[in-house]
């Protein structure tokens, strides 16, 4: 009896010893919330190759929709308030964790070619409208979230010029949190607003929507595009460092399957059509993985990105997605090689 006892306490002491392997590491893509929806038998299928991928995370996008980029009105349209818990359930029953990525969206995002990034409400009238609605239509998906299991949820994509306000954001998150009680992020502009953003504290993941230019090179040497990797690096470690060596996750990543892959990788096809070159996507699929994976700040990284039945009209074969392309047995081999830390 005493030797049974003994062998027990044994064993669970070596148990609570030995390393865990909890997949820290997001390995993640985000799911374009065109139409079929998530909760589509499209998506289940998708989501059955990203999970034999060695996806472990992946985004989803609900979208709340303004008239213009002066507007102080958030809004859901009859096709973006979609059933995002059944859908979290859905990919969770497949394997995966979900990061829920709400964004805002504009006509003229399209016709004038702006983004979020010139959205400012300067005056305090507009700023508060505009937040009071934002509130509103945040705290919506964070009971979605909450509903369907999500295992992130970001407060906020690239606002550049509303992150400054650092107290919207504090009250943000404390009623985030009052719902929702997963982890939180934020998915920044670029180190240069992750850097301006006071309030990561308050946060469990600083998120960075990273694209970066690494070499204009027509066909740029992995030696040169390593080389372009190095401030960027730099300047991620102090980032982490800064913020009490808080994780850093890229809540968005992507190469287009162009030739200068590496070079404004932020460009949508539509603005500035390429030559198609998938070896490019490839080399910087291939070079990212090798430069930031084993970092020790290296928090994941979410793939922009692929789609719930790529035989639609979503992009061409120069978009950004890896489906169909070499590139997604890169990201898969990637995925596989490297292991959580």
């Amino acid at each position: 009896m005493i030797r049974t006892f003994v062998l027990c306490f044994v064993c669970i002491i070596l148990c609570a010893c030995a390393p865990q392997h909890e997949d820290v590491v997001m390995k993640g893509v985000t799911i374009a919330d065109d139409f079929p929806d998530y909760t589509s038998d499209a998506c289940a299928r998708l989501c059955d190759s990203l999970h034999r991928a060695g996806v472990t995370w992946v985004a989803i996008t609900p979208c709340g929709f303004l008239d213009s980029t002066q507007s102080t009105d958030v809004k859901w349209t009859w096709f973006s308030r979609r059933d995002y818990a059944s859908a979290i359930r859905m990919i969770t029953a497949k394997g995966m964790k979900v990061l829920v990525k709400p964004y805002l969206w504009s006509k003229d995002f399209w016709h004038k070619q702006e983004w979020t990034g010139v959205i400012r409400h300067d005056d305090t009238a507009s700023r508060a409208a505009f937040f009071a609605s934002y509130r509103t239509w945040l705290l919506d998906i964070m009971r979605q979230a909450e509903a369907g299991g999500a295992g992130m949820v970001c407060i906020g994509l690239e606002l550049p010029h509303l992150s400054t306000d650092e107290r919207a954001w504090r009250s943000l998150i404390k009623e985030s949190r009052s719902i929702y009680h997963g982890k939180l992020t934020y998915a920044s502009h670029g180190i240069d607003e992750a850097s301006n953003i006071r309030f990561w504290d308050a946060l469990d993941v600083i998120g960075v929507n990273i694209y970066p230019s690494l070499s204009n090179a027509p066909a740029p040497t992995d030696k040169s595009v390593r080389n372009g990797w190095k401030p960027i690096l730099a300047a991620l470690q102090h980032l982490s460092k800064k913020n009490g060596h808080k994780k850093i996750a890229f809540t968005e990543a992507g190469f287009r399957s162009v030739e200068r892959a590496m070079f404004s990788p932020w460009e949508w096809p539509e603005h500035r059509p390429r030559a198609v070159r998938y070896e490019e996507q490839v080399q910087a699929y291939r070079l990212l993985a090798e430069q930031t994976y084993h970092q020790s700040w290296f928090g994941g990284i979410f793939w922009w990105k692929v789609f719930t039945d790529p035989e639609m009209e979503n992009e061409g074969p120069d978009g950004f997605s890896p489906q169909g392309k070499p590139a997604w047995r890169q990201m898969s081999d990637d995925f596989h090689r490297h292991h959580a830390h």
